[in-house]
């Protein structure tokens, strides 16, 4: 890669609008596209519809900044309801133990759905695999129903739908005041990220109509208020909940007519295979209309897409903690495209644990059979949590010795500040300022590293990343792994 230097420069917003709106004209290196030709610098200046495009992308991040510092005040009551137990040593109940709490949820469970008027449940990604929620989900009625007014609804969470290719969610019924059950592990941040549950378990609990039955714990209303019932079996439980519904009626589908089938043979089924998608191509297109984020949303359906015509390869995306990296996931929830992560990548947003993805890319790259097995593997950091978790030095020395068969690709938003992990407000942005420029320039001279400094190179980086994965799929290109810097 030769390297010349960009002489566009942009005035940047503040706050939460400065950590990204200005990722397209950030001054940096520029380096050659595929034919060795220098990628032409992007002076004009932004358009109405960049520019409103811009703003909304400004207003999901001060959503994300406001919603990541707001706390939650602890109420002064004797007794609280369901709350965290906290445990000074492990705690394992006995099997004697085991069968009285089950007993006693599934007691609760029966009565509550048989005096409730309508009931929600909700399969999350962690109950998908369940026989029976499997079953409950392929036995339900979704001919000639309204998603919305029908008493009994099953539906799959949206936890579960970003595991799967999706280039289209399908609609999702409201769950109203009916009482809602979910199955899986809930998160805050994970609901964030994916703009799932918005308001829905809050308003469920207010109300005293709110069952989440996760790992060994049910949460569930019990005399006036919700409490939380430990070691109970999981799979009793859920199966009294499958079992009781169908006896309360039909159990129709929850979301709308003529989904179930492309959905569940996603989940369960065996898809046909398509032909490859054409790989991106932006030649002639000036970006009017786009923001940065979008281009690598645009990445992702493609990656949805060819996923759907390879079912067989291993397709999958992992995501960090912080405010670019949930911006992209929002964005791409938004555009309804899956993140097309994994159960490790939905419990490394649910634990908001900076830094995880490095050890997961590690792990794909070097432990077996990941390291064996054919697959595309994305992972989306920002710059503070790479260079605190050493991604950047651990990727150059896999990169040096790489074996792996898979074609791994790590993207790095360099935006030279922490954001969402420090809460960043006026008052401490220079406190939080991260001075590594030079560092990342100083990376891209490594045949392995692209840095894009503006939109028209990450346009160009995009359309040949997807060539490679294009060619990779059908034999024409080998294994390999490399550093996208995207620089704001």
């Amino acid at each position: 890669f030769r390297v010349t230097h960009a002489d566009e420069t942009e005035t940047s917003p503040k706050l939460a609008s400065s950590l990204f709106c200005n990722m397209a004209s950030s001054q940096g290196v520029k380096r050659k596209d595929l034919q060795g030709t220098p990628a032409a610098p992007e002076k004009k200046a932004k358009s109405a519809a960049v520019m409103a495009r811009d703003k909304e992308m400004a207003a999901l991040a001060r959503e994300y900044i406001e919603q990541y510092a707001a706390g939650k005040a602890v109420e002064d009551k004797p007794f609280v309801g369901a709350q965290p137990l906290l445990l000074k040593k492990p705690q394992i109940a006995t099997i004697e133990e085991t069968e009285r709490y089950t007993a006693v949820a599934c007691r609760t469970l029966e009565k509550l759905i048989e005096a409730s008027p309508g009931v929600h449940l909700r399969v999350g990604d962690d109950a998908k695999q369940s026989k029976e929620a499997r079953a409950l989900l392929e036995a339900c009625c979704d001919h000639d129903i309204d998603k919305d007014n029908a008493p009994l609804l099953v539906s799959v969470a949206r936890d579960a739908m970003h595991t799967i290719p999706l280039t289209e969610f399908p609609p999702s019924a409201v769950t109203g005041k009916r009482l809602l059950i979910y199955i899986g592990t809930p998160s805050r941040y994970l609901s964030m990220c994916i703009k799932s549950q918005r308001g829905r378990f809050d308003k469920a609990y207010e109300e005293d109509r709110l069952v989440i039955l996760c790992r060994g714990v049910c949460m569930l209303p019990l005399g006036s208020q919700e409490q939380n019932i430990f070691g109970v079996d999981e799979e009793a439980v859920l199966k009294t909940i499958c079992r009781s519904l169908k006896a309360k009626g039909t159990v129709c589908w929850g979301h709308g007519p003529n989904t179930k089938a492309k959905l569940l043979t996603a989940m369960y089924g065996y898809p046909e295979h398509l032909a490859l998608p054409p790989p991106l191509n932006y030649a002639g297109f000036s970006g009017d209309g786009m923001h940065t984020l979008d281009y690598l949303v645009d990445y992702i359906k493609f990656l949805n897409k060819v996923q759907m015509a390879r079912p067989q390869e291993a397709i999958k995306n992992w995501y960090d903690t912080g405010l670019l990296v949930s911006v992209l996931t929002g964005s791409c929830a938004a555009a309804g495209v899956s993140v097309l992560t994994d159960s490790d990548g939905l419990s490394i947003l649910r634990d908001a644990s900076i830094g995880h993805i490095i050890s997961k890319l590690n792990q794909m790259i070097t432990v077996e059979p990941f390291s064996t097995t054919r697959g595309v593997y994305n992972f989306f950091i920002g710059d503070g949590a790479c260079r605190l978790n050493g991604g950047v030095e651990l990727t150059m020395h896999l990169i040096e010795n790489y074996k792996a068969k898979s074609m791994t690709t790590l993207f790095i938003f360099n935006n030279e500040k922490w954001a969402i992990e420090d809460n960043l407000v006026a008052g401490t942005f220079e406190e939080h300022h991260l001075y590594n420029k030079g560092f990342y320039e100083l990376l891209q001279e490594h045949d392995n590293v692209v840095l894009c400094a503006n939109d028209g190179e990450l346009r160009e980086t995009m359309a040949l990343l997807s060539q490679r994965v294009d060619k990779y799929m059908k034999g024409e290109m080998p294994p390999s792994l490399n550093i996208v810097v995207i620089r704001g």
